[in-house]
């Protein structure tokens, strides 16, 4: 086997293994949306609300309706803040009526 052949074998193989050591610590979708859901409703302005959380590669979306932008942004804030979390899409509705 060629010194070329052996190094990319040594290559390929810390990369699986890193990626799996990187997955073992990184915590998957359904566990993001849970942390983001459960931080939500401890947030006594924001938990009598349905928001929904839903969680693709680390990247959540919010949906749901709010009444005031302010709830919309603390929503937005506590996602955002969840380790593992890439990046947030914030397709909440605001009623107004707040």
């Amino acid at each position: 086997m060629s010194t070329i052949s052996r190094s990319l074998i040594a290559l390929a193989l810390a990369g699986v293994l890193s990626g799996g050591a990187y997955a073992a610590t990184s915590p998957d979708d359904a566990q993001i949306s849970a942390a983001v859901r459960e931080q939500i409703n401890e947030k006594p302005s924001l938990k009598f609300y349905n928001i929904s959380v839903r969680t693709v590669r680390g990247v959540v979306y919010l949906e749901g309706l709010v009444d005031t932008t302010v709830d919309q942004g603390e929503a937005e804030a506590i996602a955002g803040a969840v380790p593992g979390v890439a990046k947030v899409y914030d397709e909440l509705a605001v009623s107004g009526n707040g």
